[in-house]
């Protein structure tokens, strides 16, 4: 089956967001990217602009205080120039080409420089200390600016390895569109809540795009909610009508 043309982007408001940053927030590996855009999103005040809808995508609707949401959505602040591409659904691995590609289109489109995209780094638990609270980030970037940006913000590149799924996309797509690409890499410890790697995640990125923060104190705090929450959504499988919880 054919996933041509299968991504509908419906614009509910239009923005001027000019050089800004596009955040990448679907999970590839692990939730850890996606709590943090979720911190950032809620820390950075910013409006719904965009739902992203496919029928390839599990049908289900997030209701949060009572207002139903679709599943994959973006977000912008105007002012700080930073949009947030938001998904709360699993993604099959053949959508990731498709995803990749219209994230670089609708950033081109509303003439964003960068995209900041994130994977995971999985060490075996017996590696690590089970109390290890510090996450090791590295970067990589697909221009010379965007490498640049990365070591003014102390971040080492990654030298030599791979990298797949969505930030895969965004890297080898983006050479023709004049866009900057940066992924972070994030160790994570194999058998430990993602939450603290997720707020590790946020300050880094609050490092990289100027006006943009994270509250991490909330976030530590309904850390393990949200993760419950996320787990919860993604595992759900699309033959289920309704899954409540409080």
């Amino acid at each position: 089956m054919s996933n041509i043309q299968t991504l509908g982007i419906n614009t509910l408001k239009k923005m001027n967001l000019k050089g800004g940053t596009v955040i990448d927030g679907f999970a590839t590996t692990g939730i850890t990217n996606t709590i943090a855009s979720e911190c950032i999103l809620h820390s950075i005040n910013t409006q719904l602009v965009a739902t992203i809808e496919s029928p390839y995508f599990s049908q289900l609707s997030i209701v949060r205080n009572s207002v139903p949401y679709f599943p994959v959505r973006i977000y912008a602040n105007e002012e700080l120039k930073t949009s947030i591409f938001i998904s709360e659904v699993s993604i099959d691995p053949s959508l990731y080409f498709l995803i990749g590609n219209t994230m670089l289109n609708w950033a081109k489109e509303n003439e964003c420089d960068l995209i900041i995209s994130s994977s995971n780094i999985v060490n075996p638990q017996q590696q690590e200390t089970v109390n290890q609270t510090e996450y090791s980030i590295m970067g990589i970037g697909n221009t010379l600016k965007a490498r640049n940006k990365l070591k003014d913000s102390k971040i080492s590149l990654l030298k030599n390895g791979t990298v797949g799924g969505i930030p895969a996309v965004l890297l080898n797509q983006s050479s023709q569109l004049g866009i900057n690409i940066i992924i972070l890499l994030v160790k994570i410890i194999e058998g430990i809540p993602d939450f603290r790697a997720a707020a590790e995640l946020s300050t880094t990125i609050s490092n990289l795009v100027p006006g943009v923060s994270c509250n991490v104190p909330l976030l530590l705090q309904e850390a393990e909610k949200i993760e419950k929450e996320l787990t919860k959504i993604k595992s759900q499988d699309t033959e289920n009508e309704m899954n409540a919880y409080g």
